[in-house]
């Protein structure tokens, strides 16, 4: 909650800002945040670094060469334990589902296919909270894409610790000439295109790199970031539209 002071106050103290994500818990918040980079001079960053991972780094690859033709569907999930002990009631410790745990989800959509979303729309219910006026538990988002695509997301605090990873996520990507896939918290990845079944991405040889080796390097030498600075918090600005605009399932 006093994330977005701090940010302005380094800001405002001559220090570049690499903050956790949700960066901040509102577009107004945002939009201040950033008049007072650009004021400052000192750059702003959020710890984007979701698809600085491999194969999410080559599956973006293929999908941007159009490797799958035009993206016309996506469908992503992303899924944590609950651990009601230990994780926070309160939406505003951390930001809650939609944009704490949501976002990763978004920047798969948007970092993976390089769309932005249009519109969003969301759902979301504290049905299994460990207390009624609790956390929210799941949500559902429905999204339009900026070339006329569809996108559907679902986010949960539902992972059982039987998994055996921290995070259960799938990213599924339809266009017109093939789908391609990464599933089950990165243990499966597929390729399919209309001439042929392509196999498990080949991640061999890969120039993935940590998105906060890339920033040290901007601020050092001046080389380019791999995406802009709108680019990067677009993601952060749709889970804020949604949060803003969800509808809660009444039990």
């Amino acid at each position: 909650i006093d994330q977005e002071e701090d940010i302005i106050a380094c800001l405002r103290a001559g220090k570049h800002v690499y903050a956790e994500k949700p960066a901040v818990l509102s577009e107004r918040a945002l939009e201040r945040v950033l008049a007072v980079s650009k004021e400052s001079g000192c750059e702003f960053h959020e710890m984007a670094d979701t698809v600085f991972d491999e194969p999410y780094w080559t599956m973006r690859r293929l999908v941007q060469s159009g490797k799958i033709g035009e993206v016309v569907q996506v469908y992503i999930q992303k899924s944590y334990p609950m651990h009601p002990d230990t994780r926070p009631q309160d939406e505003t410790t951390d930001g809650g589902l939609i944009r704490w745990a949501g976002i990763h989800g978004i920047r798969f959509l948007e970092h993976i296919t390089g769309l932005r979303v249009r519109a969003v729309s969301a759902y979301q219910t504290r049905l299994g909270a460990p207390r009624p006026d609790g956390m929210f538990t799941a949500a559902s988002l429905s999204m339009t894409l900026e070339n006329g695509g569809v996108a559907s997301a679902c986010f949960n605090y539902l992972n059982p610790d039987g998994f055996g990873r921290w995070g259960n996520e799938s990213v599924r990507i339809f266009g017109d000439r093939g789908m391609i896939e990464v599933t089950d918290g990165k243990r499966r990845s597929h390729l399919y295109t209309q001439e042929q079944d392509e196999g498990e991405l080949d991640i061999t040889g890969s120039d993935c790199r940590d998105y906060f080796d890339w920033l040290i390097d901007h601020l050092h030498s001046g080389s380019p970031m791999p995406m802009s600075q709108e680019e990067e918090l677009h993601p952060l600005r749709t889970v804020l539209r949604a949060w803003e605009n969800a509808v809660e399932i009444q039990i």
